[in-house]
């Protein structure tokens, strides 16, 4: 079972819900992240992460407020962990993913509100992880408990890397075991992606691709702290150090810096293991228990908040051009506010409709749950494409940063080019400069290919949303209709004959 004494830790749990001083000063512990060659030394202080690490403390910090909603008054901690065995811990659940996603206005994907709910679902069916060879389940069981206690932020790495499978010089090896020691496992290799590892105390990995018979190498399931020796990350070019608040107010703040994850003969000691070489188990973990579901509520919830503020942005763009009134202009804001309503309905019907399992746990109701996340891929470029044609050149017609504001020259020129009491120069420039945020830098880039691929390849989120659709359901009103008539009878068919010759 995990202890205080475990690599990386966060330290004991406190009496109270984490503090983001409490965060932040469990990063400073010597993991390996590197950033444009260089090795980072305390990525809280670092230029790319400051900015991430200074919203996820001041969400932490929320939770100490008097009657916060992210906090389970049953155990005192982030109601994120609680595992919904009653409906009034279902809906605390949702009230807290609600408020998490309205701190970060959605925009942080794989933050301390996602793995959370997939230990949940781990955690309410752990026989799924015991087999003749390991008996793991007790170890889910005692970390979710364990992770709980803290608060901890894992985030997850749960893909394969790329590579061309027909090429013999291929060097790329997806993570895989290696070794079964009395201690633990070794495992060595590599994963795609860990979105928002350096600044996360854990990571989750496993591969959530179905693993086939011979797979057993890749067959792992574990969670380890950032700092495990020989475990490293490479970070993407992060989009915090493209300038400041005024001038990339998204990108300074909600860059969750994705990172390849490196494994270099990795030991994991055996009570953070789930799984090892076992595909049954790997393939049921996410399924055979509410895992899933439970986990995938945050990301609906999560995309419906994003798409609410994206469509506050673009009614504010409308309203400082003037063009609120223009019939065409509406059509496309009321396009913008269908597909956020359409999400906030799907997600409202998942929580609404949801069931209790064969272990008493509430799962959101696939059907709307899957139908929301095999929308995701279209919707939220679209509403991006809808946004950027709202404002136009206005996103192109800003000055470079906020220091041409502070020159009174520059300043008395770009009146000519924007002034106006209604909507002062510098106030006109900020909006624009957000929709930018939001429609062409890297930080907005970054994001529609993200929730293009946030659950993964197009056919694998489709086939989910099949999967959970009743359309046994549906055939069954059709085929009652058919059968409620039948080709016309001889005699009634010689009637209708007689009666057109008359």
């Amino acid at each position: 079972m995990p202890t205080d004494a475990t690599p990386g830790n966060a330290g004991s749990p406190a009496a109270g819900p984490r503090t983001g001083k409490e965060y932040i000063a469990a990063l400073d512990d010597g993991r390996t992240v590197h950033v444009g060659g260089k090795l980072v030394g305390n990525v809280a202080e670092h230029p790319a992460f400051a900015g991430i690490v200074a919203t996820m403390a001041a969400v932490y910090d929320a939770a100490g407020e008097p009657d916060s909603p992210l906090v389970d008054p049953d155990t005192g901690g982030l109601a994120l962990f609680t595992i919904p065995r009653t409906w009034e811990q279902h809906e605390l659940r949702k009230r807290a993913l609600e408020h998490w996603c309205r701190l970060t206005h959605g925009f942080i994907g794989r933050g301390p509100d996602h793995v959370s709910g997939v230990l949940a679902g781990f955690a309410s069916h752990p026989a799924v992880f015991d087999t003749d060879r390991h008996q793991l389940g007790a170890n889910v069981v005692a970390f979710h408990e364990y992770a709980a206690a803290r608060g901890l932020w894992i985030t997850n790495s749960i893909v394969p890397p790329q590579h061309n499978p027909t090429d013999p010089t291929s060097r790329v090896r997806p993570v895989q075991l290696v070794e079964e020691r009395s201690d633990g496992i070794v495992v060595d290799g590599a994963q795609m992606l860990g979105t928002g590892a350096a600044v996360a105390d854990e990571i989750f990995v496993t591969s959530v691709r179905p693993l086939s018979p011979g797979d057993e190498a890749k067959a792992l399931s574990f969670i380890i702290p950032i700092a495990t020796p020989g475990l490293r990350l490479i970070c993407r070019r992060p989009y915090a150090t493209s300038g400041g608040p005024f001038d990339y107010p998204l990108s300074a703040r909600f860059d969750e810096t994705d990172a390849m994850v490196v494994f270099d003969r990795v030991l994991v000691p055996w009570e953070r293991v789930f799984a090892a070489g076992s595909v049954e188990v790997v393939n049921r973990q996410f399924f055979g228990t509410a895992a899933h579901q439970i986990g995938n509520l945050q990301s609906i919830i999560r995309l419906t908040a994003k798409l609410r503020f994206l469509t506050g942005v673009a009614s504010l763009i409308v309203r400082a051009n003037g063009r609120d009134r223009d019939p065409a202009i509406r059509h496309e804001l009321a396009d913008l506010a269908g597909i956020q309503t359409v999400s906030e309905a799907l997600t409202e019907s998942a929580h609404a409709f949801a069931t209790q399992d064969e272990a008493g746990v509430y799962r959101p109701a696939g059907k709307y749950l899957y139908a929301a996340l095999g929308m995701q891929t279209e919707v939220y470029p679209r509403a991006v494409k809808i946004l950027g044609e709202l404002a136009a050149g206005g996103v192109i017609q800003v000055p470079a940063a906020a220091g041409d504001l502070l020159d009174a020259d520059e300043a008395a020129a770009m009146e000519v080019l924007m002034g106006s009491d209604r909507l002062p120069l510098a106030e006109r420039v900020k909006l624009f400069k957000l929709a930018w945020d939001l429609v062409g830098s890297e930080f907005a880039g970054r994001h529609v290919q993200y929730e293009r691929f946030y659950s993964g390849a197009v056919p694998v989120v489709k086939g989910y949303a099949y999967r959970f659709y009743p359309f046994a359901e549906a055939e069954a009103l059709a085929t009652g209709f058919l059968d409620s008539y039948g080709l016309p009878t001889p005699a009634g068919a010689a009637a209708g004959v007689a009666g057109r010759a008359a």
